[in-house]
């Protein structure tokens, strides 16, 4: 009897330590979620903002959303938007996404599927009947998981039209089909296929069924950077010719989203809310349609490992040779989310920052 109490004591005093998403007083949990402000909550925020402080001392600048459940703990930029150290990244700070970017068009993708206008089973060739006879029978589902054979090689930089851009990429054969092959190529098909059905460009279809609907107010494309504004846009650690962001076919639909990390938080919340997509879609945009060797499961442009405690995750990310990258890492079963936007690279080895520093911030969540 008196061991059976102590244990009874024991597990008591266990769930009073457990960390909780601290209650939200005054304030609202949609006021929270929509806040632009810096948040830092009492625990497990101060911890998470006490590590990246220290990671801004070895060279970490961006912007960073954990959540716990619907609770924000922490929403604050760290370093500086700038080489010369004159502007500090804040919530409102603007980042590229990179390759985060095909998780969004693998959505618009079934946002067109859901509305009727395409389904991901259709065929390239019934969009482009002039396309090759071996291209004839890629699939839009084939173009999202990395399966169409398309190459890796970006030759089609710099393509304005969306025909010639199609008549560039079927210049290079096709690699074999069904195998994963990373490839952007299969984005950019997407996104003639959905321009080709709609009558309007993928920004325009993308701003209207996505952005808006997920109220992704400062969520906008490549061309219309304002990257001379330090106040509003964090710097590259390079810069390109001008020309480069000029509407072209190099980074439309597989890279050139640029956003904030308010609004990346946003894009999070539609998705598992059910606010774009239906059940199915959100099935179908996640994945797993197909399983590694290494047992990464392949969606439309997200994918899902396995984390060391054997629960399952769900992130997209994505880096470009300027430094900007970023990361939305879902940890399903704990309900625990961290977003992230850089523009400093690499940091500590040849990891790029957004691996890095969500990697340590997943570990102080569950040391």
């Amino acid at each position: 009897m008196k061991e059976s109490l102590l244990i009874a004591l024991l597990i008591v005093v266990l769930s009073s330590c457990r960390e909780k998403p601290p209650g939200h007083s005054n304030t609202s949990n949609t006021d929270v979620l929509n806040s632009v402000s810096t948040i830092v909550r009492e625990g497990l925020g101060k911890r998470i903002d006490s590590l990246l402080s220290k990671e801004t001392n070895i060279g970490f600048s961006g912007s960073v959303v954990v959540m716990v459940s619907d609770s924000v703990i922490l929403q604050k930029g760290y370093g500086w938007t700038d080489s010369l150290k004159r502007t500090l990244i804040n919530p409102s700070t603007k980042f590229y996404l990179a390759s985060t970017t095909k998780g969004i068009t693998g959505a618009v993708v079934l946002i067109a599927q859901q509305k009727g206008i395409l389904k991901t089973s259709d065929s390239l060739s019934m969009f482009d009947e002039n396309c090759p006879a071996d291209f004839k029978n890629i699939s839009i589902h084939d173009m999202l998981i990395h399966t169409s054979g398309l190459s890796n090689e970006y030759e089609t930089y710099g393509a304005v039209d969306r025909i010639d851009n199609m008549r560039l990429l079927y210049k290079r054969p096709l690699g074999p089909k069904e195998e994963f092959n990373y490839s952007s190529a299969g984005y950019w098909l997407a996104a003639a296929i959905i321009e080709g059905s709609t009558g309007i460009t993928y920004e325009t279809f993308t701003r209207k069924n996505l952005f808006e609907r997920a109220k992704m107010e400062s969520t906008g494309f490549w061309f219309e950077a304002d990257e001379d504004n330090e106040g509003l846009f964090a710097q590259k650690q390079k810069k390109f010719p001008p020309g480069n962001l000029n509407p072209n076919w190099g980074y439309r639909a597989s890279g050139g989203v640029t956003t904030n990390i308010i609004d990346l938080k946003r894009y999070y919340k539609a998705l598992k809310d059910y606010e774009i997509l239906n059940k199915e879609s959100l099935v179908n945009l996640f994945g797993p349609h197909k399983t590694l060797g290494s047992g990464t499961g392949i969606g439309y442009g997200w994918y899902t490992t396995t984390t060391s405690r054997g629960t399952k995750e769900i992130w997209s990310r994505g880096g470009e040779s300027f430094g900007h990258n970023s990361a939305i890492r879902w940890f399903v079963e704990e309900d625990v989310a961290i977003l992230i936007l850089t523009n400093c690279g690499s940091i500590e080895g040849n990891r790029e920052a957004n691996r890095t520093v969500s990697d340590k911030i997943e570990n102080l969540i569950w040391e």
